[in-house]
């Protein structure tokens, strides 16, 4: 198989993960208009960049054997490229883990609490983005 098959096939999970994120993408774009958090959907857009970079580098980096026959490269400063790749795709990853992660534990959180000395909101008002029936 050619390298640029290969590449195609171990690409099918990122694509695979772009389709999962962009659904994600929509649900947290309706979940937000429903008062729900915006880290769900900062942190979604940045899942799918980072996938889509990573795939735009899958390809980019199919010539990398090349680079090096050329004389324009050596191994090292190929190691150094794929790193200097690999550091920001990574954080970028970990920060939209981390958004995710806040944005749960945001949600699980009341959203309209009394606090001590006042009433707190009138029977058959529930908390924004909630539908209560009155008593």
């Amino acid at each position: 198989m050619t390298p640029l098959a290969l590449t195609t096939i171990e690409i099918i999970p990122r694509v695979l993960l772009l389709v999962v994120g962009l659904l994600g993408l929509i649900f947290a774009i309706k979940a937000r208009a429903n008062g729900g958090s915006g880290l769900m959907v900062a942190a979604f857009v940045i899942m799918l960049l980072t996938t889509a970079a990573a795939i735009a580098w899958q390809y980019v980096s199919l010539d990398a054997a090349s680079w090096i026959s050329r004389g324009n490269l050596s191994a090292s400063d190929l190691s150094l490229i794929f790193m200097a790749v690999a550091i920001p795709l990574d954080v970028a990853t970990a920060i939209s883990w981390l958004l995710v992660a806040l944005a749960v534990v945001k949600g699980r959180r009341p959203r309209a609490t009394a606090y001590p000395g006042f009433a707190g909101p009138p029977p058959g008002y529930g908390q924004p983005g909630y539908l209560q029936p009155p008593n």
